[in-house]
């Protein structure tokens, strides 16, 4: 995988992948053998541990073993069980190491190249992105076809019925997906080796080809409210990147979580103020409301 790094005798992979159905931005992943670190925004990491044994002991295929952040440090979990304890310190420890070397080069480039995307039902053309996998994941057999746009998009996207309607009447009464593999230059090929152009597959995961102006207008204003997600992505222009910042700047809370993991900033202004102005509305928002506090021991 990229980023592939020896270190001694240590294995590190440092690689990112998209978090689907719904697609809300992208996980970091360091891996250095049976441990691995997962972090959504760059600074926080959760550590897990998998191995044969930890599945004998507890039945979990992986354990969650602490959190990590270059400000804190390691956060241990309680793991019950001394034998269980010893084999996730020697898992966990070489982890630690490559945290704290390889971390600050985040974000990492993608590397989950197998893309399942509902299709046209007349044109075979991709609609919009379902799931994806890494390349040492196995192809399931059958897969829904049904694209999940995720609970966030159903509270704040007025018109998200209205494009769900639109996707489903062009997916016909027996929507069907197909998985394709994507090329570094951006095309794909098919279960049958057919190779498409990196043109046949839309740029910001929904397709924008639409009959209808006010069709081809709701599109894009969803992928305008994904924009602080769509960002991470590393295939953008700059002008596609351009757009979609300012687009993302009205979704600030948003944008002020994920914009560590952005490959590359054109309006360094317009992020800075976006993130003041997030900062701002949760100040407002602890000072007008009261909340219990919460508890939190690792």
């Amino acid at each position: 995988m990229a980023c592939r790094r020896g270190r001694g005798t240590v294995i590190v992979e440092c690689f990112a992948r998209r978090i689907m159905a719904p697609f809300q931005g992208v996980l970091q992943v360091i891996r250095v053998g049976a441990g691995e670190a997962e972090s959504t925004d760059g600074v926080n990491w959760v550590l897990y541990a998998a191995h044969p044994d930890i599945l004998a002991h507890s039945g979990l295929s992986e354990v969650r073993f602490g959190t990590w952040s270059p400000d804190t440090g390691l956060r241990r979990a309680m793991v019950r069980g001394s034998a269980a304890g010893t084999l996730i310190e020697r898992i966990g420890q070489p982890l630690i190491g490559a945290l704290q070397a390889f971390a600050v080069q985040a974000p990492f480039p993608l590397q989950d190249r197998h893309e399942y995307w509902l299709i046209d039902a007349a044109s075979r053309e991709p609609l919009v992105l379902i799931d994806t996998l890494l390349a040492d994941e196995p192809i399931p057999p059958a897969e829904p076809a049904h694209w999940l746009p995720g609970q966030a998009a159903r509270t704040e996207f007025a018109q998200l019925a209205e494009l769900e309607r639109m996707l489903v009447q062009r997916a016909g009464r027996r929507p069907q997906g197909m998985w394709f593999e994507r090329d570094a230059d951006g095309g794909g090929r098919d279960a049958a080796h057919k190779h498409y152009p990196e043109s046949f597959f839309p740029r910001f995961l929904l397709t924008q080809q639409w009959p209808e102006q006010h069709q081809r207008r709701l599109a894009r204003a969803f992928i305008d409210w994904w924009a602080p997600a769509l960002l991470q992505l590393h295939h953008l222009s700059d002008p596609e990147r351009r757009s979609l910042e300012c687009a993302a700047a009205r979704r600030a809370g948003t944008l002020a979580r994920l914009f560590r993991l952005y490959p590359k900033t054109m309006d360094e202004r317009l992020i800075q103020v976006a993130r003041v102005q997030a900062r701002l509305q949760r100040s407002s928002a602890s000072v007008a409301h009261y909340e219990e506090p919460f508890c939190w021991s690792e």
